[in-house]
Parts: C-alpha cells; structure tokens; sequence
C-alpha cells in the first residue's frame, strides 16, 4: 500500500537539493571544531604553562568540571543556538508555536536567568571568602529572629526587645557559620549546571547515536545494542558512584572539584539508555517512511539520511527526554551533598540545606531562611524544567502541524 507520509510536514521540510557528492564537511563543523581546539590550547595553557595568570585574568580558579561545563556549553551552541541563528524562519514559527504555551514560556525564560545567573554571577558579583562567623544567622531583609537567648550573637542591623532584624547587607540572611545564603544560592546555581549541562550532553550525544543506529538498521545491529542497554539499566549509577568515584576519582593530583568530574563520568556513561530507546522507537517509524525512501532514492548515504532526517525529526524527542533527566541529576547531586556520601562540592545546595538542618545555637525552625530559599530554588527549578521540557516537544514536533 503507498505511503502517506509523503504529506507530512516533516516530508516537506527536507532539504532535496542536498545530494551526496562524495564526502563534505559543514562550515558549522568547522567551527566546531575550531572552538574545541580553542579550548584545548587553554587548557594546556591553564595546567602547564601559567595556570596562576589564567586565574587572575579571568577571576576564575577553572576546575576540571570547569573545563567540562565549558565543553557542554560548545555543544549547546552548535546544536541548540546556532540552528536557531542560522534558520530565522523556522526560529519564528517555533517563537510562534511557544507562544501558544505561555506557562511552558515562561518557565524557558526562567531557567535562561537562572543559568546566567550561575555562569556569570560567581565571578561578577560574588568572590567567596572565609565565613564571617561574627556574622551568622543573620535573617533576611523585613524579617527578625529571638536572640535574646543567643550568646556571643552579633546583629548586623537593629536589635529591638531581643530581636535582630534583618538588613540589605545580607537580604537573604546567613546560615550558622556566617555564610551569605544568597551568595550560597549562586554558587549552587553554578554546582548544578557543572553537573547537569555536561551529563546530559553526555547521555544525548551518546543516547541519541545508539538509539539512531539501532533503529534505523534493525537486524543484528538493533539486537546487539538495545541487549547492551538492557544489561546497562541493571547497574545503578549513583551506587557505582559511592562506592567507585568517592574513593578513588575525586581528587587527581591534589586538585579536587569536589567529585563532580567523576559524577559526570559516572551518570553520564551509564544513564543514557532511556534516551537511546526513545530515539531507537522513533527512528523504528522513520526509517519506512515516506521522507527517508526518497532520500535514499536519490543516493543518500545511511550517514547523511541519519544526519539529515532521522536525528533532527527526533529532536521533540530528544529534547524532552533530556530536559526530564536535567532535574533528576541535580536532584541526585542535591541528596549525595546533603547525606555528605561523597565529595560533593561544599557549595552545593545540598549542603545549604543539611547545615540549615542542624539545630546548633539555635533551632532550625527559627533559622528557617537557611533552608527555605535553598528548598524553594530547588522546587521551582524542576518544575520549570518538567514545564518547558513538554512545550519544547510540542512546538518542537512540526508532525503536529499547527501554527507556523
């Protein structure tokens, strides 16, 4: 029976005049390439030549999670920014598509300032110091907390009838050891984007090659790889991190960050099986369809067609799946920090919330501040990410048809 698929909006937004002449390599590629040799000279800079003049000029003491978040950032820009930049026509039907989404929207343009907030603020506008302990528990701004009972306490703003009110100098308050939790905040902005950005790079790049092969040639190659994934499920990343990463990988010559390297490492090469099965499902559909015969028809290579068709109509696909994985990486960061089960970077938020907890000078319900705001960032950043996750796939699915 013919094919329909011919009618299909992903059909009509195939490139036809690209034809398979031999072997080419995209100006996009190039300059992939480009930046990742950039990077790779800076970083051979930054560990032999003057690692101590890169800090100074840059403000920033680059870490090897550093080095990784840069890397996903390269990554984000070749295949999440610039197909934007380079195509302005389908850039303003998605604009139009998400439009019809204000709630998924508006989530997107949340966690774009809340990402920027995380690369940019440590380094503009926070330089961490030595906790103030002179300082702590400060509350924050129009609010007060009883240190009436509280010995050696020394507020910061002014102190009625046994209550220290709180001020701009710390608008969030400070924790027990005199830390500004606002300060806390961004850093724990910027400890979840060095795990989540590259550990999803990881698991897509990954995820979404396996899957693409394994659906598109079926046969042995499908068997032999979907088996794999299978036996991969079975062994749980965050255990193998505990017992493997927290010994031996989170620290390397006595330059540590924390375990986020391993984490990395560790999540990323062991969690991408759930997004090599979607993608293999969907390239299960494409590869009969109307769309990918004629193109193999007119001599493309499985390469090309691979490139070309199966991967950027998957791309709904894709992109939800990864945005569902983002919370739960930084939810598991958040839980091995706060259980203090590895190495963790101390700024995590996890960490925010474990000191909150403690009830040393003085209850924690008193010094709730400490552990609202940490909790609070941490709930809307999964439910912005769930959000905008579900209308990127809508207005990502041109299948769907609707407004464009």
């Amino acid at each position: 029976m013919p094919s329909k698929d011919f009618e299909s909006a992903a059909f009509t937004e195939v490139d036809w005049a690209a034809r398979d002449r031999g072997v080419t390599v995209r100006k996009r590629t190039i300059g992939l390439v480009g930046a990742f040799l950039a990077l790779g000279a800076l970083y051979a800079y930054d560990a032999i030549v003057a690692p101590e003049e890169l800090v100074a000029a840059l403000n920033w003491d680059v870490t090897r999670a550093d080095w990784l978040l840069l890397v996903a950032t390269v990554f984000f820009a070749r295949y999440g920014l610039f197909p934007l930049a380079a195509d302005l026509d389908r850039t303003r039907r998605l604009l139009g598509r998400l439009r019809s989404h204000p709630i998924g929207l508006a989530a997107l343009l949340s966690l774009a300032v809340l990402t920027a907030i995380g690369l940019l603020g440590p380094g503009l506008f926070f330089d961490t110091g030595y906790p103030k302990l002179k300082y702590r528990l400060q509350p924050p701004v129009y609010t007060s907390v009883f240190v009436g009972d509280v010995h050696y306490y020394n507020c910061v703003g002014k102190v009625v009838d046994g209550y220290c009110h709180g001020t701009w100098r710390y608008p969030l308050g400070t924790n027990r050891y005199g830390e500004n939790v606002l300060e806390l905040l961004v850093y724990g902005i910027r400890v979840a984007l060095q795990v989540s950005l590259p550990t999803v790079v990881l698991i897509g790049v990954v995820g979404t090659v396996v899957g693409a092969l394994a659906g598109y040639y079926g046969g042995w190659v499908d068997d032999a790889l979907m088996r794999y994934v299978d036996i991969q499920q079975t062994v749980p990343a965050i255990v193998v991190y505990i017992l493997l990463a927290t010994f031996f990988l989170g620290e390397y010559s006595g330059v540590t960050d924390g375990g986020l390297f391993a984490f990395v490492g560790v999540f990323g090469l062991l969690n991408w099986g759930g997004v090599a099965r979607v993608v293999r499902s969907d390239a299960l559909q494409q590869r009969s369809a109307g769309y990918v015969r004629a193109a193999r028809a007119t001599g493309a290579s499985d390469l090309r067609i691979l490139r070309d068709r199966i991967v950027p109509n998957a791309r709904g696909t894709i992109v939800t799946e990864l945005s569902r994985r983002v919370p739960l990486l930084v939810l598991a960061q958040v839980a091995l920090a706060y259980l203090s089960l590895s190495r963790i970077a101390s700024q995590s938020l996890g960490r925010v919330i474990r000191v909150g907890l403690e009830s040393e000078v003085m209850p924690w319900h008193q010094k709730w501040w400490v552990t609202t705001f940490a909790v609070a960032l941490l709930a809307f950043a999964v439910a912005a990410f769930n959000v905008s996750g579900d209308s990127l796939r809508d207005a990502l699915d041109t299948r769907q048809g609707g407004s464009s």
